[in-house]
């Protein structure tokens, strides 16, 4: 697999300017992803995922949204903020492509799925439309539509839902992307139709290369997919880490509530779900403090004053968050390393906290 850094994202903010005042969506995310890897951006709604990946396409509408200034997107040494009009769009879908939440608000109702895939093509790709078309075809074939000479000239409607993703990815996928957003892919889908969406991007990325971004609320599909976690709340990067260090040893409040809010099967319906108390904070007027602090079981009262400066553990693995700042009470660390016990079990049964043994 190849370590090349493909898209480098640094302290990117994004805002939206409502009648209420400015909402501050994004506040000073980064991260990187590498050809070939799987980084999962998860956190519940609102968090700023999905405005995030928006960003990275260059689809932050104005004069509502705004990037701010400082933010970077860098694309193979390039700063995608900085392209003008034409070379956004020649990023757009063809360097970068991205799968959207809702397969039938996104494609157009009007235009036959064949005819939006041929014009993708078409944009990016120096070829005739009958080449384009039979490309199509190809790539119907290749996501898993049956019968794709006849799939091809039908519209979204007779599509099922399970079928019309598929179509999206076939559309997201016509150039080659060295970049793959997919933003809640198997959102509205049943299980089966999950499972099949999932092992259809997996097999995709190996295929190609391609790096992926996968925008994501459920920690099942993080599981079985991503290679590295970006954990967010508020508009910030809480957490960041490969996927068994977010798993086993987590280092955030929030990255532990979310996991104590999934059954697994270690505890055969022995342990309660966790819920996380309250709700996010107003982003119109963010916190001075860490913004999960109302909401966390550990908070202090530095955490309510000042905002935590960012950690660094082996392996690559970054958490904000002032549990782990050498002042600590004991007695406040040793309460969270107790729920980290009980919660972060592995398959074996044992605990991923130092190898310990679960109690």
């Amino acid at each position: 697999m190849s370590q090349e850094t493909l898209l480098k994202v640094e302290d990117l903010k994004v805002s939206f300017h409502t009648y209420a005042g400015e909402v501050q969506a994004v506040r000073g995310v980064s991260f990187d992803v590498k050809a070939g890897e799987v980084l999962a951006i998860i956190g519940e709604s609102g968090c700023g995922k999905s405005v995030t990946s928006r960003a990275i396409m260059s689809l932050v509408k104005t004069p509502q949204g705004e990037i701010k200034k400082g933010s970077k997107i860098i694309y193979e040494g390039k700063n995608v903020l900085e392209m003008s009009k034409k070379e956004q769009r020649a990023f757009r879908g063809g360097e970068c492509s991205m799968i959207f939440q809702d397969a039938l608000v996104s494609l157009n109702p009007t235009m036959k799925i064949g005819k939006q895939i041929v014009e993708n093509i078409v944009q990016h790709r120096q070829i005739s439309r009958k080449e384009a078309r039979q490309e199509a075809v190809k790539l119907l074939e290749a996501v898993g539509i049956p019968n794709p000479d006849k799939r091809i000239d039908q519209y979204p409607f007779e599509f099922s839902g399970g079928m019309r993703q598929r179509a999206m990815i076939a559309i997201a996928i016509a150039c080659d992307p060295k970049i793959l957003i997919a933003d809640e892919p198997t959102t509205a889908l049943d299980v089966t139709i999950q499972a099949q969406i999932m092992e259809l991007i997996k097999s995709l990325k190996e295929k190609l290369n391609t790096a992926v971004i996968l925008i994501t609320h459920d920690f099942g599909v993080v599981a079985g997919s991503a290679n590295k976690v970006a954990v967010m709340y508020a508009g910030q990067v809480v957490e960041s880490g490969s996927r068994e260090e977010i798993f086993y040893n987590p280092q955030h409040p929030y990255t532990l509530a979310l996991l104590g809010s999934v059954p697994k099967l270690e505890w055969k319906n022995k342990q309660l779900l966790q819920t996380i108390k309250g709700t996010p904070p107003d982003l119109i007027s963010p916190p001075k403090g860490c913004a999960f602090a109302k909401r966390c079981n550990y908070c202090m009262n530095v955490c309510l004053e000042e905002m935590p400066e960012i950690t660094d553990f082996e392996d690559d693995h970054h958490t904000r968050c002032w549990l782990h700042h050498e002042e600590v009470p004991a007695s406040v660390k040793k309460m969270f390393q107790d729920d980290r016990r009980i919660i972060t079990v592995s398959e074996n049964g044992n605990t991923a906290v130092e190898g310990e043994e679960n109690e």
